[in-house]
């Protein structure tokens, strides 16, 4: 503990010494220390220039040094400014820093200072500060005057965007003074007393003349301003290029964008320097420069383009191949040679760009005003080609323009000439016609003929030639001579048939002769008024071959139409109908048919829009629809009344009238309810006639569905809806649920067979139902009734009741069994032993265990009937069969009563 201590001590004490030595080094002025500051003041650009030296160095040494700059405003407290400068010191070197005030300096108090420090390394001892050097003050203010008010800065310039601080210098505190900029108030703040400034931002371009700013003394007459000239951005130049067309001179280009809207406040100038040869130039226009191509074949040019005024510098950048621009000049000398009736050769002439230069050279043939030819030529110094294709005597334009074929780089300029190809004779027929007319025994025949287009002419047509030939006299034939331009003729002809040709003639020669036949017959070829003719109008050929022309059709005289359409009425409705007339031909017409009339009556005699009142011949008024179309043949006639009575009649129409007013057509318009009555009825009668026709296929299956004469117990739907209410879970018919307590015997004999001594008809035996204690003495109650429904052959001849059962009877219950045995064995013979009954020997009658006793023979009952007593359920119903076996001797039976059939025998 006692070393560490010893050692702390030592290490603060070292410490201590460091400090106090680093102290007196930074204590004693560096050898180098920055002398002689003076500070100098430019208003217009509110700038302080810093001017010192650095003294004790030898005037051959140079030392990096950097130099740190304080500025203070209003007192040197307040710094608002520090920079380092670092620049190479020389011996005797007056050194220089700028600064630029935002705040002009006609409005506070300034102060600057600086030190020192060496930076090189040739000297690594003297890398600290030096002592600071005195204050300097700038006060501008005491320079001022006496007037009682002044604003700063004064025709201050600066770019749109910008932050610009304005201050007003008052000579009295008492004055309460406002500033305004281009009329509106302006908020500032006060510096002191007499000094306050405002901060404009990002302010913009408003006029060439610059922005007004003035301030004025509130309740005086004291008003000071200035103009702030806010420019636009200088643009970087656009589409700066350069390219030569001699291999002497360079020519750039550029677009120098907007204006900055202050070129006499600003102006703005382009400097243009090549890298590789170092030479620069002053461009003394704004879009475009010369530059003279290097003696020694320089091929590669780097350029910088610069443009730059006060507030802004901008530069671009290109860098190309002097051969690879080429800009060739305009072919010289073109000329046509050798020029036909169809071609022409061209020649042209090229400025000489070298002998190791071809240029690729772009010739377009002009006709009419448009292109009609294109062609591709290399040159080196003469052009030519050789013009195919073309029209005798026909004008043409030829353009010649040339480009460098091995890197393209731009066309040269359109060289044009015209030339005209020589004449050829007329390469076409002209197109003839005639009219002829009889006059006192003698054919006047006039011809026309139309004139030929320039290129069937080949040239200008001086006359046309006829020839008359008397083709009853082939030998003799008439010469007439048309000078041009005339197009007509007139020939008197006696009453024979003549040929005439006609041929149009240039300074060449003679077209093909159209040819004319001028028939002998005096008669007329007999037009009938109303009737329409089709002409075919064919030409020949010079190989005489007809050919078609056109078609024409017309009339020699039009009449009204001779009958009326055939008109289909249909789509009647309570407000409307459709008449149609498709089958209606209009060739067939005297007259060119251009629509048709539709004409229609009414009591109300009120006409709706789109028609117009009508009086006919008859002094009848109507309306009358009217149809612009020939091909419509379908019209709707509408805003009609329900149950309303009218007349139409359509006639079609002409240039000269129209069809015949013949009998008019009655309809009369349905009620409004009608078509939705039968739109109601008509399914209703469909349905019904549906579901009866069904019905009857049906009827069958519905029978035995609802009503069978003989129902199927195991078949019944209606059967099996019945339920007991008190013991729903109970079904009809089965044998399983149902024990029996009467059976019915019934002694029937059908056949024609039957013996006479037999009695007519069998009564039913009842057994009184037998309990199932041995106790039991005497007969038991039971209700039965016959069902007629089951078995309509037993309801004729027998009855249900009760009858008392011999003494005996008990006796003979030794056959019956148990319950459980002898359901067990009707369940399994019962089937059986049915099928094995002879079919007419049985019927079975049906006992129901719940209704009241009813009697087909009334006198079979007993006297003294026992009373009813209610059974809760269905009981079973059996037959047993003959030769059942006999049943146990056990008297516990639960069985009520049973009997045993004979042959001839049915029960229910």
């Amino acid at each position: 503990m006692a070393v560490f201590s010893v050692f702390q001590t030592t290490f603060f004490l070292a410490l201590l010494s460091l400090r106090t030595l680093q102290s007196e080094v930074l204590s004693e002025p560096l050898p180098w220390a920055p002398e002689s500051l003076k500070v100098s003041i430019n208003s217009t650009h509110q700038c302080l220039h810093l001017q010192w030296s650095v003294h004790n160095l030898a005037y051959h040494q140079e030392l990096k040094m950097v130099f740190q700059i304080e500025i203070s405003r209003i007192k040197t407290s307040n710094v608002i400014w520090v920079e380092n400068y670092s620049t190479t010191v020389k011996g005797n070197q007056l050194l220089h820093w700028s600064w630029e005030s935002q705040l002009p300096l006609e409005c506070a108090k300034h102060f600057i200072r600086m030190r020192s420090a060496v930076d090189d390394a040739t000297t690594p001892e003297q890398r600290f500060w030096s002592n600071w050097s005195s204050w300097e003050e700038v006060d501008v203010q005491n320079s001022l005057g006496h007037e009682p008010l002044f604003v700063f800065p004064k025709d201050k310039l600066v770019e749109e965007g910008s932050n610009v601080t304005i201050c007003y210098v008052s000579r009295s505190q008492q004055n309460n003074i406002s500033c305004y900029l281009e009329g509106v108030r302006m908020q500032g703040q006060q510096l002191d007393p007499n000094v306050s400034m405002f901060n404009l931002h990002n302010v913009a371009f408003i006029r060439e003349t610059g922005t007004n700013i003035y301030c004025k003394v509130d309740r005086g007459d004291d008003i000071k301003g200035i103009v702030l000239f806010v420019s636009k951005i200088l643009e970087e130049p656009k589409d700066f290029s350069c390219e030569t067309r001699d291999f002497q001179t360079l020519s750039c280009t550029w677009d120098p964008g907007r204006d900055t809207g202050l070129l006499k406040q600003l102006p703005q100038s382009y400097t243009l320097f090549e890298s590789f040869s170092g030479k620069k130039t002053l461009c003394k226009h704004k879009g475009w420069c010369n530059w003279q191509v290097a003696p020694e074949s320089q091929e590669m040019y780097n350029f910088t383009l610069t443009a730059e005024n006060y507030l802004r510098k901008r530069s671009v950048h290109i860098l190309f191949n002097l051969t690879h621009r080429v800009h060739p000049m305009a072919p010289f000398n073109v000329l046509f040679k050798d020029v036909s009736v169809t071609n022409a050769t061209m020649t042209w002439k090229v400025h000489s760009t070298g002998n190791y230069y071809t240029l690729l050279c772009q010739v377009e043939l002009y006709g009419e005003g448009k292109v009609i030819q294109k062609h591709n030529v290399s040159v080196k110094v003469n052009g030519e080609l050789v013009l195919s294709g073309l029209e005798p005597d026909t004008e043409y334009s030829a353009q010649v323009r040339c480009a460098n074929a091995n890197h393209f780089w731009k066309w040269s300029e359109w060289t044009r000439q015209n030339f005209t190809t020589v004449e050829a004779a007329p390469s076409e027929a002209p197109d003839v016609w005639r009219n002829v007319k009889s006059v006192q025994g003698y054919c006047v025949v006039t011809l026309f003929w139309k004139p030929l287009s320039r290129l069937q002419a080949n040239g200008e047509i001086l006359f046309y030639n006829i020839v008359v030939e008397d083709l009853d006299r082939p030998s003799g034939l008439q010469l007439l001579s048309v000078p041009a331009p005339a197009n007509r003729t007139e020939l008197t002809l006696d009453q024979r048939a003549y040929q005439i040709h006609v041929t149009a003639n240039n300074s060449v020669g003679t077209s093909p002769a159209s040819v004319l036949v001028v028939s002998g017959d005096p008669g007329d070829d007999a037009f009938r008024p109303g009737v329409r003719y089709n002409f075919r109008i064919y030409g020949i050929s010079t190989e005489m071959v007809p050919y078609l022309l056109e078609k024409k059709t017309g009339y020699s005289q039009e009449l009204a139409p001779s009958d009326n359409p055939r008109v289909v009425m249909s789509n009647l409705t309570s407000h409307s109908f459709t008449l149609s007339w498709k089958d209606y031909s209009t060739e067939s017409q005297p007259s060119f048919i251009r629509g048709y009339h539709v004409y229609l009556k009414s009591k109300a005699g009120q006409c709706h829009p789109g028609s117009e009142k009508a009086v006919l011949s008859d002094d009848s008024v109507c309306c009358k629809y009217k149809i612009d179309d020939p091909k419509q043949k379908m019209f709707v006639v509408g805003n009609l009344q329900p149950e309303s009575f009218y007349e139409f009649l359509v006639t079609p129409y002409s240039a000269v009238g129209e069809g015949p007013h013949g009998a008019f057509t009655k309809v009369t318009t349905p009620d409004e309810y009608s078509p939705m009555l039968i739109r109601i009825i008509l399914p209703m009668i469909f349905c019904i006639l549906l579901i009866m026709i069904l019905c009857y296929l049906k009827s069958q299956w519905m029978k035995e569905k609802c009503y069978p004469d003989i129902p199927d117990p195991y078949k019944s739907s209606v059967l099996s809806l019945i339920k007991s209410k008190e013991n729903p879970r109970l079904t009809i018919m089965n044998i399983k649920d149902c024990v029996p307590d009467t059976i019915e015997v019934v002694n029937k004999h059908e056949g024609t067979g039957k013996s006479p001594t037999e009695p007519e008809a069998a009564k039913p035996t009842y057994l009184y139902l037998l309990p199932a204690e041995e106790s039991y003495s005497g007969p038991g109650p039971c209700i039965c009734f016959e069902n007629f429904t089951y078995n309509q052959a037993a309801s004729d001849s027998a009855s249900c009741g009760h009858v008392p059962v011999p003494t005996k009877a008990p006796s003979q219950l030794g056959l019956l069994t148990s319950s459980e045995n002898l359901l067990t064995a009707l369940e399994k013979n019962c089937m059986n032993s049915l099928e094995e009954i002879p079919a007419g020997e049985s019927s079975l009658n049906y006992v129901s265990q719940v209704a009241s006793p009813v009697s087909g023979d009334k006198s079979s009952l007993p006297t003294n009937p026992p009373q009813p007593e209610l059974c809760s359920e269905y009981k079973m119903q059996m037959a047993i069969p003959l030769g059942l076996a006999a049943p146990s001797s056990s008297g516990s039976s639960s069985l009520s009563s049973i009997t045993l059939l004979d042959e001839g025998e049915h029960y229910h």
